[in-house]
């Protein structure tokens, strides 16, 4: 395994040394700010979900959050409507619940997916989970 590089300002910890990035993880209440209801709680379920599966960081910027080990496994557009997730995977997943898929390397495909209930969420959690544990798999070496 690659050893990890630390940045020496904000000493999050990266793949690549000197990895391009912007320091510090954000706020999850600027995300949030004025946001329904009903999508604070499905955040909030999912970021609970995802913390369960073990060490994650969750970077917030604007409208969107990342979700890493030292590499993103997921990350999150808050919509006006529903939260765009998109799951990295290493494999294609064909489920109705991804409105789209697209492969961003060699290695890895991009899975989209609209949600706006607690179902929608709960559907994703296997490849949330599936995505995470590649990650920190890679992390392990």
């Amino acid at each position: 395994m690659t050893p990890l590089w630390a940045c020496p300002a904000c000493h999050r910890t990266f793949r690549r040394p000197n990895q391009r990035h912007a320091c510090g993880t954000g706020d999850r209440t600027s995300l949030l700010r004025d946001r329904p209801a009903t999508l604070v709680q499905l955040y909030d379920s999912l970021e609970a979900k995802v913390r369960s599966f073990g060490p994650v960081e969750i970077v917030t910027r604007d409208r969107y959050a990342l979700f890493r080990t030292t590499r993103i496994f997921t990350d999150l557009t808050v919509m006006r409507d529903a939260l765009r997730v998109v799951i990295h995977l290493d494999r294609q997943v064909t489920a109705p619940c991804f409105v789209r898929t697209g492969r961003g390397s060699a290695r890895r495909v991009s899975h989209v997916a609209l949600v706006r209930t607690g179902a929608e969420l709960r559907a994703l959690t296997p490849w949330l989970r599936e995505a995470y544990r590649t990650a920190a798999g890679e992390d392990a070496g």
